[in-house]
């Protein structure tokens, strides 16, 4: 089940859930919600060519371009995933 919580809500989770941050590893690395684990849903590269694409052609487009990427990759997060959340629970978070 998905659910959007508060910032707040998400770090007190870290007690009870792995917390997983899928950004890139570049913004992984600038930063990070301590404790935290990366499964990156985009290299850095795919990254900037989804970005470059959103405002060169639009949303639609770059969101498209987004799950062309991804969609082979998906087994593989969630193999990721429960390798460090056996309950199958986790907290997940994409923000700059």
């Amino acid at each position: 089940m998905i659910k959007t919580i508060s910032i707040s809500e998400f770090l007190s989770l870290a007690e009870q859930v792995p917390l997983v941050d899928v950004r890139t590893p570049a913004e992984f690395a600038h930063g990070k919600v301590p404790g935290a684990f990366n499964i990156p849903i985009f290299t850095n590269e795919e990254r900037i060519q989804v970005g470059t694409t959103y405002k060169q052609v639009g949303r639609e487009t770059a969101v498209l371009l987004g799950f062309d990427l991804t969609g082979s990759k998906w087994s593989g997060f969630i193999k990721q995933a429960l390798e460090i959340a056996p309950s199958k629970k986790i907290a997940v978070h994409c923000w700059r």
